[in-house]
């Protein structure tokens, strides 16, 4: 699904909303699969955000234990846990149409 997308965090620290609405959104596909992950050792939800060719680099870390949080009329929030460098960090995408 073509959305424009923004992290709520950075790092697990939420994200003021004068931070937020200064980040640039990405533009992307968001897709979410189950896929056996292997920093959890078992299956998950997994979202991921796709722009350009199959073989470019994602540019967000993808989303493990992906859950609708919430949902409205101009889009939707999907919460998970994203891994930085090993280190697993809270993480929310704000998903608005484009």
């Amino acid at each position: 699904m073509h959305m424009l997308i923004t992290p709520m965090r950075r790092q697990g620290v939420a994200l003021t909303p004068q931070e937020r609405h200064r980040y640039q959104a990405i533009k992307g596909n968001v897709m979410v699969n189950s896929v056996n992950s292997v920093e959890l050792g078992r299956s998950a939800n997994m979202a991921r955000v796709e722009v350009g060719m199959p073989l470019d680099p994602d540019p967000l870390p993808p989303l493990l234990d992906a859950t609708l949080a919430g949902m409205a009329v101009t889009g939707f929030v999907l919460s998970g846990i994203e891994y930085i460098d090993g280190c697993a960090y809270a993480q929310s995408w704000w998903c608005s149409l484009e």
